[in-house]
C-alpha cells in the first residue's frame, strides 16, 4: 500500500511549479512540516525530494515562452 502511495504521490510532487515545491520545503522543520512527516510517514516522505535544485531550472510548458 506505501509503494502504490509513493508511486501516486512522487509524480505529482515533481509536476509542481518550483514556487509550489519552495512552499512545501519552506514548510520543513515547522511544526506544519512534522505533522504532515507524521501524517505520511517516514517512507514516503523520504522518496520526495525536499531539496532545491542545485543547477538550472529548467522551465516546462507555458514557462518556456
Amino acid at each position: 500500500m506505501v509503494e502504490e502511495l509513493i508511486k501516486y504521490l512522487a509524480p505529482r510532487f515533481a509536476a509542481l511549479s518550483e514556487e509550489e515545491k519552495d512552499a512545501i520545503r519552506s514548510l520543513v522543520g515547522t511544526p506544519q512540516g512534522r505533522a504532515l512527516t507524521k501524517l505520511f510517514g517516514p517512507d514516503i516522505m523520504s522518496q520526495i525530494n525536499l531539496t532545491k535544485p542545485s543547477g538550472p531550472i529548467q522551465k516546462r510548458g507555458l514557462a518556456t515562452r
